[in-house]
């Protein structure tokens, strides 16, 4: 038995040193990040095995919503009474990025990439193509995405307490 847990604990050693854990493509940056100003942006880096997947949100706009002048009311059910309220206008985009070169998060260095969109909410004709760069200075991001002439994204991001 005594030969078996180390001939065992040999094998783990060996297989160790010959396949070390992968680190990730952006092994120094948080994963979740958000507007440094304003809570327009959210993006989520998703590290998998063999590429990198962004989420992120855009909070466009803010409606006012009021209720329909012909709803039921209740005097007595006051909670039936329907008031109006803000509703938030969001775009989500959800792709790969195909960085050019392997990324480096040091300070100042300008990572470029190509984020192909797969999803979107609301729908939109997909997929959609950007041109990216981002570059990590001081503890902000500013990731930009350029796709045609329409449709620019620039972001200052701070990274989010909640990992």
């Amino acid at each position: 038995m005594k030969l078996f847990f180390k001939t065992s604990v040999c094998f783990l050693f060996i297989l160790s040193i010959l396949f070390p854990k992968s680190k990730s493509s952006y092994s120094s940056i948080h994963n979740t990040w958000r507007s440094k100003s304003d809570s327009r942006y959210k993006v989520w880096f998703q590290d998998w095995s063999s590429y990198t997947r962004l989420f992120l949100t855009i909070n466009e706009d803010t409606i006012s919503v009021q209720p329909n002048k012909y709803a039921a009311v209740n005097r007595k059910k006051p909670y039936l009474f329907p008031k109006p309220y803000k509703k938030v206008l969001k775009r989500q985009l959800i792709g790969n990025i195909e960085w050019n070169d392997k990324p480096l998060w040091n300070d100042g260095h300008v990572n470029t990439f190509k984020y192909i969109v797969d999803r979107s909410n609301p729908k939109s004709s997909l997929p959609i193509v950007f041109e990216g760069l981002s570059v990590k200075d001081n503890g902000v991001l500013r990731l930009e995405l350029v796709s045609g002439p329409d449709l620019k994204y620039h972001m200052e991001l701070i990274p989010t307490s909640v990992e």
